[in-house]
């Protein structure tokens, strides 16, 4: 990221009135903080802005991280600049536009970003895109609000890994630095984000373990969620968060894997995770993308094909891989 795209966009933000706000698809909490720490800077801007997402998007602590208030369900307002947080291309967003706005500013940390703004902040080499908008508060000279703080804060902490993903720079850690001296509490964050599981989520975290398939002479591992899965768990679609991970923690496996059915609009979401091994290659083959170590798509059909699929790609991408 330059300093000129931070200023670009700083000036952008400062002339504005009306300002819907956009997320991708499927949210999760580095898109949640970042569009709480957007909305705390222009409400400093005097600007109306707020949250726009179709019907049904599930958006995750949102009753911890935002406001009713500041979640809209249906079109934007007509004249409203959209900014786009988050989301690699504007087909990605969790929210369906009737007619493209007049004015869209891309503000994003994935390196597969389609450019699809008339202004991009594209910083790949960011943790996440909270830690984009920390810089820029920083730009416009704003404080974070406390609430703002911890939103940004959780977002930071989740699309980093808790400070371990090799997107975990020093300036990560700064930023993280200024929002603990704005009112972030990271002992209450991080119970909340990682110390809050249900026993219905270890259900079902054992029911992904039985149906892994592994692949690539045991370098992945594809675990798979249906519908039958979540009902036989008592669990609901926000209580996968971690299984891809601890499958990616097992010793000698290169990418993990999970697909599931998601209740809200029964398609299959697959969530790819990999040490070194590029997998937004792969869920670009069905639309999708995201990072090289964290990327993934949405189909039709069902997961157990999917998984198949994904099995029998990594099979021939990961032997022609190095170790």
């Amino acid at each position: 990221m330059t300093g000129a795209d931070v200023v670009d966009v700083c000036a952008e933000m400062r002339a504005e009135s009306r300002v819907a706000l956009a997320v991708h698809a499927d949210p999760d909490l580095d898109a949640v903080g970042a569009a709480a720490g957007m909305l705390d800077l222009f409400a400093q801007l005097d600007a109306d802005a707020a949250l726009y997402i179709d019907a049904g998007v599930v958006l995750p602590l949102s009753d911890v991280l935002l406001t009713t208030a500041e979640v809209r369900h249906g079109q934007p307002p007509a004249g409203a600049t959209l900014y786009a947080l988050d989301s690699g291309s504007l087909e990605r967003l969790a929210l369906t536009l009737d007619d493209r706005p007049a004015r869209i500013v891309n503000i994003d940390h994935h390196h597969d970003n389609t450019r699809f703004g008339d202004l991009d902040l594209v910083c790949a080499d960011a943790s996440s895109t909270s830690q984009i908008v920390c810089d820029m508060a920083a730009g416009l000279g704003l404080r974070p609000s406390p609430a703002a703080a911890n939103a940004l804060y959780a977002g930071i902490s989740f699309d980093s890994g808790h400070f371990r993903h090799d997107s975990t720079t020093a300036h990560t850690f700064e930023c993280a630095a200024a929002l603990v001296r704005c009112g972030a509490e990271p002992t209450r964050l991080y119970k909340l984000l990682y110390e809050t599981r249900s026993l219905a989520s270890l259900r079902l975290w054992a029911r992904a373990l039985d149906n892994v398939m592994v692949a690539g002479a045991g370098r992945a591992l594809v675990a798979v969620l249906d519908r039958s899965d979540y009902e036989a768990a008592g669990a609901g679609d926000d209580e996968t968060e971690g299984i891809v991970e601890s499958l990616r923690s097992v010793v000698d496996v290169d990418v993990a894997v999970l697909v599931r059915r998601v209740a809200r609009d029964g398609r299959v979401r697959a969530s790819l995770r990999s040490e070194g091994f590029d997998v937004s290659a792969v869920a670009a083959l069905r639309g999708g993308g995201g990072h090289r170590q964290a990327a993934g798509f949405t189909t039709d059909g069902d997961p157990r094909e999917v998984a198949a699929w994904l099995s029998t790609e990594l099979d021939a991408r990961l032997s022609t891989a190095s170790s």
